[in-house]
């Protein structure tokens, strides 16, 4: 015996056409960001706060590689990307519940203030990504005394 896999539905007041998938063109237009659950997207947790004078990012990369990691730093926004590779599914079985996302990952966040790129550290440990960006310095006043002559 075979038992259908759950799966999430939105709830009612999101769907106002009916059942998906027709709920779906009208909510996906207005809420994009509302999670899809067929387990085809890979959308990683991540922290972003400031203290000591420095910004720090951290997300949780579990299954994701090193190597498959991507930071870039553009005009005060820091972008970071990478993939997790999909594991081979069991032939012959039946699922009665798949709920793991696998699949390519991008998120952008607008820092409050410029850094020193120069300066930034990545470090990479147990699954969770760290980002430590240091706020640039502010340019220093100089109070310039005026002489009679």
């Amino acid at each position: 015996m075979t038992v259908p896999s759950i799966k999430k539905r939105r709830p009612f007041w999101m769907t106002p056409f009916g059942r998906e998938p027709w709920g779906d063109l009208w909510t996906d237009r207005l809420w994009p960001e509302w999670p899809r659950y067929g387990g085809d997207e890979f959308i990683p947790v991540s922290n972003f706060y400031e203290k000591d004078g420095k910004f720090f990012l951290t997300a949780e990369l579990p299954g994701v590689k090193r190597e498959d990691i991507g930071i870039d730093i553009d005009s005060n926004v820091v972008t970071i990307s990478g993939k997790r590779q999909s594991e081979k599914e069991e032939e012959g079985a039946d699922y009665y519940l798949k709920e793991s996302a696998y699949g390519s990952f991008s998120k952008s966040y607008r820092l409050p203030a410029e850094i020193e790129e120069d300066k930034v550290e990545a470090t990479f440990k147990d699954g969770v990504l760290k980002v430590v960006m240091p706020h640039k310095e502010a340019p220093t006043r100089k109070k310039i005394e005026i002489t009679e002559k």
